[in-house]
């Protein structure tokens, strides 16, 4: 009896890695990608080796170059998200020297308030 989707003479490396498909790693989705990227194989042999529809190979590629393109567009090296909580960071800090601004001359104040003399309180009589 011989296996229905491949035949029983089949190489190993034409098999699909897992009996799932669409659960990849990390890293088969990485590798699938550069493979086919580098022009080492087409969607369709890629899909065939990874046991995932060729759709999936072409999302896979899509997400890799949008990954990329954002990457060139930082310049930086920073993500959206990590430009917004440094600005968030800098604020903060702002807004705690201005307080401790604020409470070391309101302790002041009250320092030269406690040394000054007071009047003597009038009498209720």
């Amino acid at each position: 009896m011989t296996n229905t989707a491949q035949g029983a003479d089949a190489p190993d490396d034409d098999k699909p890695r897992r009996g799932r498909p669409g659960r990849r790693t990390i890293e088969e989705r990485r590798n699938a990608v550069l493979d086919l990227l580098a022009g080492k194989a087409g969607i369709d042999q890629l899909a065939h080796k990874y046991g995932v529809r060729p759709e999936t190979i072409e999302k896979w590629r899509q997400d890799a170059l949008g990954g990329i393109e954002e990457a060139m567009r930082r310049g930086s090296g920073s993500s959206k998200r990590e430009r917004e909580l440094e600005k968030r960071l800098k604020n903060a800090e702002t807004a705690l020297t201005q307080v401790s601004i604020d409470r070391e001359l309101l302790k002041r104040e009250v320092d030269k308030l406690k040394s000054r003399p007071t009047r003597p309180k009038k009498s209720r009589r």
